[in-house]
């Protein structure tokens, strides 16, 4: 069964992501149980908090896995897990989809107040409906 991901991070994290060679997210040691739930095909959005945009939707090609030294930091206890992705769908940050119009409509965010909905994405990592992700992806596909 594929798991619908969301992973929302910062810009200056997203540089470093796309000008890397090895296309790898990576994780704290925080979202430990999340990240052993993730496998290959599952899919992923890379949401900005930043710019309050999606810009990227990914197929997950390897198992999670730990890793030496992380890119996105100096201290070696920070990030400590990574997975390996194919970008499908790669916009600028002109093209990516302002999440402030559709944020509101999406079953993650049913339980907040629609105008504090950026609050339900302050943590790094979250697991999505496959509506809310196809929802999403189709913006992604329209721009």
């Amino acid at each position: 069964m594929i798991n619908y991901w969301m992973i929302s991070i910062p810009q200056s994290k997203y540089e470093i992501f796309i000008n890397n060679k090895n296309k790898q997210i990576e994780f704290t040691n925080k979202y430990q149980k999340r990240v052993k739930r993730i496998e290959i095909d599952d899919r992923m959005i890379i949401y900005i908090k930043d710019i309050r945009k999606w810009i990227l939707s990914a197929t997950i090609t390897s198992a999670a896995k730990n890793i030496i030294k992380s890119k996105w930091s100096d201290e070696i206890t920070d990030y400590i897990y990574g997975v390996n992705l194919n970008i499908d769908k790669q916009l600028d940050e002109s093209n990516a989809i302002d999440a402030t119009y559709i944020a509101p409509s999406l079953e993650y965010l049913k339980k907040w107040l629609p105008y504090h909905w950026e609050l339900a994405f302050y943590e790094s990592m979250h697991i999505l409906s496959s509506r809310d992700f196809k929802l999403i992806e189709s913006e992604m596909n329209r721009g």
